[in-house]
C-alpha cells in the first residue's frame, strides 16, 4: 500500500461537492475505544485516485491516496493508526447520502447573533455599561454601519431570540444580510430598561448569552473581559469613535479574548483604524463571524460541542446500519439470527474478509446455500431421525482437534448495538460446532453426518435459535449456556423484538383506518339524522295543513 498524504481538516461541504450524486462506497464500524466509524470513499479513474472522509467522534478529516486494491479497513487504519475494528458494513438504503450530507453540514451556520455595548466614558463595571439608558448621535452613527433598523413587530427574518410579537424586547432592533447569513445584533440601549434593577438582567439575557459582542466607546476607556460576569461571552471587538458625526470620521478597533480562544482572522491593519463606510462594515462582520467560530474551540465550548457531534454520529450510525438491515428485507434479517441452520457447517472454515462488505457477501452466499440444502433434505431428515439419533448417542467423548480449530478461528462480528461485543450481527460459528460446544461428547464423521445430526437434534426446525440436547440427563438452562449461546440467544430475541414492532404498526395503521372509516359513518349518520328531521318537519307542516283544509 502506498503511505497515505497527511489528511487535511474535513470541510462541511467536501461530501457534497465530491460524492453526492456521484458513485462512491459508504461503510460503517464501531471501534470500542473510539466509538462509531463512518468511511466514505470514491475513486476518480481519471486521476486514479481515491478520496477517503473518515468520520470519527473526535472530528473528520478527508484524504486523497494513489488508487490500490487495499481493502477499506486497512485504509481507515492507515488514515487514522488508533482503530482496532475488526470489520465495517457497508451502506445499503435509500438516501443514505443525503443524511451523511446533512451530518457534515451540520456545523454550518447562515444565522448569527451578537451583542453591541455602549461603553461611555469612565464606565468600569458591568452594571454601568448595561444601565445606559440611552445612546448618542456617535453610537447611533456607528449602529447605520453595521446594519439598517429593523421594527421588530413586522420583521419576518432571523430574530435572534428576540420578541417580534408583544414588544417586550423593544420596538427595533439592528439587522443584517451579509454572504447569505442573517445577523442581528443585541443592542443594549434598544433592549428594554427596567427600573430598580441594577443588574438589567433582560438586557443581560440576551446580551450575556451571545458569544461575541462589540463595546463601542466615544473615548478610550479601559475595557477587559472580566468586567462581565458570562458564561458564554468569550471575545469582545472593541471600537472606538474618532472625530465622531463628521465628515472624517474613523474607527479604531482592537480585540480582546479570553485565554482559550485561538487566534482568528482577518487581521488587524497597522494602523488599525479604518474610514466610516463599507470597508469597516465588511471587516467587521467578517472578524465576528471569525470570531464565533474561533470561540467554539475553546474548552467549554469544544466540549459542548464534541458531545454533539459525538451523539449525531452516533445516531447516524445507528440509523444508516437499522436502514440497510430493513432495506435488505425481513428474509435477510431471519436468516442472521443465529438459526441453527442444518448446512451452516459446510462454509464454516470460509476465512472471513478483513473488510465488512466482503465478510457481508459470504455470510449473503452461505444463507442462500444453506437456504437450498434445507429444502432438499425436508423429506430425507423426516425419514432418519430415529436413525441419526441412535448414531449421535454413540459417538466417543471428545472432540476432534479439527473443529476445535473451526471453533476457535471464527471471530464473533459486532451487531448494531454499539458498544456490546457479544451480540452477532450474523453468525460466524455453524450449527454443529455449536452442538459440538454443548454437548462435549461427540465427533462428527462427516459433513453429511453432521448436518443431519444437528437437523435431528433441532427437531426439524431451527427457527427458533434454540438447540435441544440430545438426551435429557444434559439439557442446560439458559444461565448456564457459552457466552456465543447467550449471543445468539439475544440476537433472536432482538428479531423478534423487531417483528413485533412492525406487527405494532401494523396494527397502528388498522387502527388509524378504522377511527377514520368510524368518523365518516358518523358524519353519514349525523347527515341522515338531520334528513329524518327535516322530513319529520314536512310531515308535520302536510298534516297540518290537510287538517286546516278539511276544517
Amino acid at each position: 500500500m502506498v503511505p497515505p498524504q497527511t489528511p487535511q481538516d474535513h470541510q462541511p461541504k467536501y461530501y457534497r461537492h465530491h460524492f453526492l450524486g456521484q458513485e462512491h462506497i459508504n461503510l460503517t464500524g464501531w471501534d470500542e475505544s473510539l466509538g462509531p466509524v463512518l468511511l466514505s470513499l470514491r475513486h476518480e479513474a481519471v486521476e486514479d485516485q481515491t478520496r477517503i472522509i473518515l468520520r470519527l467522534r473526535t472530528g473528520s478529516v478527508n484524504h486523497v491516496l494513489p488508487s490500490t486494491n487495499t481493502p477499506p479497513l486497512a485504509i481507515a487504519k492507515a488514515v487514522n493508526r488508533d482503530l482496532t475494528l475488526a470489520s465495517l458494513e457497508p451502506v445499503l438504503c435509500p438516501r443514505s447520502s443525503h443524511l451523511i450530507a446533512a451530518y457534515d453540514e451540520h456545523v454550518l451556520v447562515s444565522q448569527y447573533k451578537f451583542g453591541v455595548l455602549y461603553q461611555r466614558f469612565g464606565q468600569t463595571a458591568e452594571e454601568q455599561l448595561f444601565s445606559n439608558r440611552t445612546s448618542s448621535p456617535a453610537f447611533d452613527e456607528f449602529l447605520s454601519c453595521l446594519g439598517h433598523r429593523i421594527n421588530l413587530k413586522y420583521h419576518k427574518g432571523y430574530r435572534g431570540g428576540l420578541d417580534t410579537q408583544f414588544g417586550q424586547t423593544g420596538e427595533e432592533a439592528v439587522y443584517q444580510v451579509y454572504k447569505e447569513s442573517e445577523i442581528i445584533f443585541h443592542v443594549s440601549t434598544l433592549l428594554p430598561y427596567t427600573d430598580n434593577d441594577p443588574q438589567q438582567l433582560q438586557r443581560k439575557r440576551h446580551i450575556g448569552n451571545d458569544i461575541v459582542a462589540i463595546v463601542f466607546q466615544e473615548k478610550n476607556t479601559p475595557f477587559s473581559p472580566d468586567m462581565i460576569a458570562s458564561h458564554f461571552l468569550h471575545a469582545f471587538i472593541v471600537v472606538q469613535a474618532i472625530e465622531p458625526n463628521s465628515p472624517n470620521t474613523r474607527y479604531k478597533v482592537s480585540v480582546t479574548a479570553r485565554d482559550d480562544v485561538p487566534m482568528f482572522g482577518p487581521p488587524l491593519p497597522s494602523p488599525p483604524i479604518f474610514r466610516k463606510g463599507p470597508e469597516l462594515r465588511e471587516f467587521l462582520l467578517d472578524k465576528l463571524i471569525a470570531a464565533e467560530s474561533a470561540c467554539y474551540k475553546a474548552h467549554k465550548f469544544a466540549q459542548l460541542e464534541l458531545r454533539t457531534r459525538s451523539s449525531l454520529l452516533e445516531s447516524l450510525v445507528t440509523d444508516l446500519r437499522e436502514k440497510s438491515r430493513e432495506f435488505l428485507g425481513p428474509s435477510v434479517l431471519s436468516t442472521a439470527n443465529g438459526q441453527n441452520d442444518s448446512a451452516s457447517s459446510d462454509f464454516a472454515e470460509t476465512p472471513k474478509s478483513e473488510s465488512g462488505a466482503g465478510s457481508r457477501f459470504i455470510d449473503t452466499v452461505r444463507k442462500a446455500l444453506i437456504a437450498r440444502v434445507r429444502s432438499q433434505e425436508a423429506g430425507h431428515n423426516n425419514n432418519n431421525n430415529n436413525n441419526n439419533s441412535t448414531h449421535s448417542k454413540r459417538q466417543p467423548n471428545g472432540t476432534s482437534d479439527h473443529d476445535s480449530n473451526q471453533s476457535s478461528s471464527n471471530p464473533v462480528s459486532r451487531s448494531s448495538t454499539f458498544g456490546k461485543k457479544s451480540t452477532p450481527s450474523s453468525p460466524v460459528s455453524s450449527p454443529d460446532i455449536h452442538t459440538q460446544r454443548l454437548n462435549s461428547g461427540r465427533v462428527s464423521e462427516s459433513d453429511c453426518s453432521s448436518l443431519n445430526s444437528v437437523e435431528m437434534e433441532n427437531g426439524g426446525d431451527s427457527d427458533t435459535g434454540l438447540e435441544s440436547m440430545s438426551s435429557s440427563e444434559n439439557k442446560t438452562c439458559s444461565l448456564c449456556l457459552e457466552p456465543a449461546d447467550l449471543a445468539q440467544e439475544v440476537t433472536r430475541l432482538k428479531c423478534d423484538k423487531l417483528h413485533l414492532l412492525r406487527q405494532n404498526v401494523s396494527c397502528q395503521r388498522e387502527i388509524k383506518r378504522l377511527r377514520e372509516k368510524e368518523l365518516g359513518l358518523q358524519s353519514e349518520l349525523a347527515a341522515a339524522s338531520r334528513e329524518i328531521l327535516r322530513l319529520r318537519e314536512l310531515l308535520k307542516d302536510y298534516t297540518t295543513k290537510d287538517n286546516t283544509s278539511t276544517i
